[in-house]
Formats: structure tokens, C-alpha cells, sequence
């Protein structure tokens, strides 16, 4: 009689006995881990997330101009230039000129002559007043000069059109600008640094065209400005 049952066990496996189980367990473990680290951020340090303000901005603060900066800039602006009126005072709608140059003929025959800015041939608005000033060429100075009223120097003459040499002598404690012109010609500022005390004199120098014959020379300044203390005016052949 033959029996016929299950063949003993050897110890190995059976041949050809297929591995995908293997393979797939594999597969699954490699899928769950790749999952896992795509939930923790790849299992590193985190990207910090980028932080959100909700402040307002600050606001633009433009750069603050000094008053000394402030003041210069008005000075030289188009609108400080003296403007006609009725007390005569300065006028120009041109930019101040620049100095002409040293090749043009000086006005032939006009002798130096000094005037006094309190001289009674002047003409004066009854708004500036003759101070004593010990120090003053004539011991008396002209204060007032400017705020849209113009000092007149009369009795210059040239015997032709040129150029002179005009100095002014005056006094401020403090930097002043002045509006000047002679025989109605343009005018031009001119700085007048501080002299140092309102009875010391000092002196600036500039150049200005004469007509031929009679000539006036003027000083004045806009609206609210004001020239220094005027204490003479010497004209020169160039």
C-alpha cells in the first residue's frame, strides 16, 4: 500500500517560491518614510516662515534747511529783487549780471569824488534817518536803507559812458545783502559782510557803468530786507 501526504520538511525553501512579498514590503516602507518626511519639512531645521508686519510705515522726512540757508537762498531768488513803486525804488526783471569785464573803457574824465550818505543833495525817503556815529566819515551815517525805499547818490558825472570804481563804506553787526545800480542802469546785489559793531566802519568795492553827464548811484532793497547803515560812497576812475 502506498501512502500518499506532504513531503517531509528539509529545511529549505521551495524552489522558484516567488519574492515580490519582499519586495513590496519594501516599497511600502520606502513610500511611508518619503511621506512622513515630506510632513516634517524633510526632517531638518524648518524654513522660517517669512514674518508679516502691520505697522504703518514710516513717514519720508525731507532734509530740514537751516535758516542761514534759508535766508541766502531768499536773498538771491528772482522774487528779492527790488521792484518799481511809487517811492522809486529798485527795479529789475533780469538776474543779477555778472561784473563786466576788466577790458571795457572806464568813463574818461570822472574825477574821484566822495559823497556823504547824509548829504543833503541826496534823496532820501523820509522813513530813513541820519544817525551820529563818531566813527562816520562825516560823524553821521543813514540807517533805514532798504524795505522797498531807495538812498540816491547824486552828483556823479563822466564825461562818456564807462565804467568806475564805486566804494561803499558802512556798518552792520551782521551779514547784509544790498541792491545797487548807477545812472538807471541794472541792478546788482552786493554782499556787505558784517563789519563788526554799529560804529565801526568797513568798506566794499565794485564796479558799475556811467552814463555821460549826470549820473545817480542807488542803494536799496526789497520789501522786509534791509542794506546796512550807509556811511559814504567814494566813485573812482577805473
Amino acid at each position: 500500500m502506498i501512502e500518499v501526504g506532504p513531503p517531509a520538511y528539509t529545511g529549505r525553501r521551495r524552489a522558484g517560491q516567488p519574492r515580490y512579498v519582499f519586495v513590496a514590503v519594501l516599497v511600502v516602507v520606502a513610500l511611508v518614510a518619503l511621506l512622513l518626511r515630506t510632513i516634517t519639512g524633510g526632517g531638518g531645521t524648518p524654513h522660517p516662515q517669512a514674518e508679516v508686519s502691520f505697522e504703518a510705515p514710516a513717514p519720508v522726512v525731507p532734509p530740514v534747511e537751516s535758516a542761514a540757508a534759508a535766508t541766502s537762498a531768499a536773498a538771491n531768488s528772482p522774487s528779492a529783487r527790488p521792484s518799481r513803486s511809487v517811492t522809486s525804488a529798485p527795479a529789475s526783471s533780469n538776474p543779477p549780471p555778472a561784473q563786466s569785464p576788466s577790458t571795457s573803457p572806464s568813463a574818461g574824465g570822472t574825477p574821484a569824488k566822495t559823497i556823504e550818505a547824509e548829504a543833503p543833495a541826496n534823496r532820501r525817503p523820509g522813513q530813513m534817518t541820519v544817525r551820529e556815529v563818531s566813527t562816520a566819515s562825516g560823524g553821521r551815517a543813514v540807517t533805514g536803507v532798504g524795505n522797498n525805499r531807495v538812498l540816491e547818490f547824486t552828483g556823479v558825472t563822466a564825461a562818456r559812458p564807462g565804467e568806475v570804481t564805486v566804494t561803499v563804506a558802512y556798518l552792520s553787526t551782521e551779514e547784509r545783502s544790498c541792491w545797487l545800480r548807477a545812472g538807471g542802469g541794472t541792478w546788482q546785489q552786493v554782499r556787505f559782510p558784517a563789519s563788526g559793531a554799529w560804529d565801526r566802519v568797513a568798506t566794499v568795492t565794485l564796479t558799475v557803468r556811467l552814463n555821460a553827464g549826470q549820473n545817480t548811484i542807488e542803494a536799496g532793497n526789497t520789501t522786509g530786507r534791509w542794506c546796512p547803515d550807509l556811511d559814504r560812497i567814494t566813485v573812482a576812475p577805473r
